[in-house]
Order: C-alpha cells, then sequence, then structure tokens
C-alpha cells in the first residue's frame, strides 16, 4: 500500500513514475516554482520539460504567455538536469 502512494503521474505525457524521479513544480502569483509544501502542485517528468506540450499547460497555469513562460523556462535549474 505504500509503495502506490509513491507513483505520481506526469501533467504532459501522463506517464505514472515513481515520485522521485518527478519534478514537482506549482505556480505561485503567476510564477513557476519548485514546490513550496505549501499549495497545490503537478510533477513533470524529465522528457516533458521542454516540450510544447509543457508550455502550453503552463501559460494556461500560471496565467502567462507562452513567451514569457519559454524565458522562465530557460532560466529555470530543473531545465539543465536530465
Amino acid at each position: 500500500m505504500d509503495n502506490e502512494k509513491l507513483i505520481r503521474m506526469c501533467v504532459v505525457c501522463k506517464k505514472r513514475a515513481k515520485q522521485f524521479s518527478l519534478n514537482r513544480l506549482q505556480c505561485i502569483e503567476n510564477q513557476i516554482n519548485i514546490f513550496t509544501g505549501r499549495g497545490r502542485s503537478f510533477y513533470v517528468c524529465n522528457e516533458c520539460i521542454k516540450t510544447k506540450k509543457f508550455i502550453n499547460f503552463l501559460s494556461k497555469k500560471c496565467n502567462k504567455s507562452k513567451e514569457e513562460i519559454k524565458k522562465l523556462i530557460i532560466h529555470f535549474p530543473f531545465s539543465i538536469s536530465d
């Protein structure tokens, strides 16, 4: 039962994976942040981070244009690690 709770789903590709292999993010005040421990969050896998689907998802979730989201993702630390 405990192992089932550790399985999470990527919001982009809907792939299920262990919680610790996914990146946990959230939008606070229209900004993308690593999960702070409070509020709602979402998971995304490493394969989906630089995809157009992820940019579309973030633009809707954070109420920003796709161009603004692209600029934020370039400078975000999780986009470097694979």
